[in-house]
């Protein structure tokens, strides 16, 4: 459907409707799934025309895809918040791991008819894969960054840039990992977060630096 005129309206007032309409989307979605929530419905919850979502948004799939991007920004930007005055790098890798599982934890609470959507609607599928591939490469360049920083600062041992990816990448997916447990039981489990510090000692084992050995004071022999 062709996008209608609105009223005059500065960038301002344009960024605080968007919101809106994605607050709002966000929560129906949740609650009635994507199938059920229609455009009018939105419209209805924000006391505006139908007409007038045209003009920021073409359809439904566009606002869908709109929400999932404000939850990737507010997830990152709760981990650049958190991890702004840890001290090591290390400690920045576990509030981040920390930090994805509890956003996870809160997209366990959608609707049931959401969740089966998400992987039965084409529409979706294809909005979900195009999103997961850039928050894996967004998230793989946050990892590499804390973790180049690590290797600077003598915290992690010397890798090269390509290794310092490589190893960014293999986190992300260890961190994915963590996540399959929590989609099956539907909740964050007490014992996998109280875990997470482990996990990631684990993961940095092999790249801490370790500890240099005193050199040993040579014996003197007894005179003879």
């Amino acid at each position: 459907m062709p996008a209608t005129s609105a009223p005059p309206a500065t960038p301002q007032r344009d960024e605080i409707i968007v919101r809106d309409i994605i607050d709002t989307a966000r929560s129906l979605f949740k609650r009635s799934g994507f199938k059920k929530t229609t455009m009018g419905d939105i419209a209805h919850s924000l006391g505006k025309a139908k007409s007038s979502l045209y003009y920021y948004y073409p359809g439904k799939e566009d606002i869908f895809e709109a929400v999932l991007h404000a939850e990737m920004d507010e997830l990152l930007d709760q981990i650049h918040q958190s991890i702004r005055h840890a001290a090591t790098s290390k400690e920045k890798l576990i509030i981040y791991c920390r930090c994805r599982l509890i956003k996870l934890n809160e997209l366990c609470n959608l609707s049931d008819a959401l969740k089966s959507e998400i992987g039965e609607l084409h529409e979706l599928h294809c909005i979900m894969t195009d999103l997961k591939r850039q928050f894996d490469t967004t998230h793989v360049e946050l990892v590499r960054q804390i973790l180049a920083e690590g290797v600077a600062n003598g915290e992690f041992k010397k890798l090269n840039d390509q290794n310092i990816e490589l190893v960014a990448y293999l986190m992300v997916s260890a961190f994915r990992g963590l996540a399959a447990p929590l989609m099956v039981s539907q909740r964050l489990s007490p014992r996998l977060d109280l875990q997470i510090d482990s996990i990631v000692d684990i993961m940095v084992e092999g790249i801490g630096a370790a500890p240099k050995a005193a050199t040993p004071a040579p014996s003197l022999s007894p005179a003879g």
